[in-house]
């Protein structure tokens, strides 16, 4: 059932996936922070085509020691685990900073993160979380994401589910 449940969801990641690319349901933001904060939204709702559709098609994501070389990479590999994630916890934001100029713009924010995971563990963690965007045809879409924590814990439980994540 649990690999039928992945297939699945990795076929509708797949399917989101070329929609997103191909401008059927481009998004975007005319301000950075709003990007971010759509993205954020996207993953909590479980809007796997939303959350696609504020990702730059050059994004590269480091995630707690996990490298995502590719749009398509994070996309079938921890798009899923983000967005079950985030359906289980709350993100608030204690500080951003945001800066830039032209078409390209960066989003430091440092979250509080409580809640627990999607295995039922509790999470009470400080997330640092680096965003910089894009504006193309006027608005920003995401090219890179880089999320950390201190938590040594946490950190390690993450890294093992990323690597543990089947390769599509």
């Amino acid at each position: 059932m649990r690999r039928s449940h992945r297939t699945v969801r990795g076929a509708l990641a797949s399917l989101a996936f070329a929609l997103a690319c191909s401008g059927a349901w481009a998004q975007g933001a005319r301000i950075p922070a709003e990007a971010v904060d759509a993205f954020h939204q996207a993953l909590k709702s479980k809007n796997t085509a939303a959350a696609l559709s504020l990702l730059d098609r050059e994004l590269v994501v480091f995630e707690y020691g996990v490298v995502d070389p590719t749009a398509e990479v994070y996309a079938f590999q921890h798009l899923p685990l983000d967005i079950d994630a985030a359906a289980v916890s709350d993100w608030a934001i204690q500080n951003r900073r945001v800066g830039g100029e032209g078409d390209i713009r960066w989003v430091l924010t440092t979250y509080r993160v409580t809640g627990k995971q999607p295995d039922g563990t509790p999470v009470d963690i400080t997330t640092l979380e680096t965003m910089i965007l894009r504006r193309t045809s006027g608005l920003f879409r995401i090219v890179h994401m880089h999320w950390s924590t201190n938590d040594a814990k946490y950190q390690a439980q993450s890294q093992k589910a990323r690597t543990a994540a089947p390769a599509k």
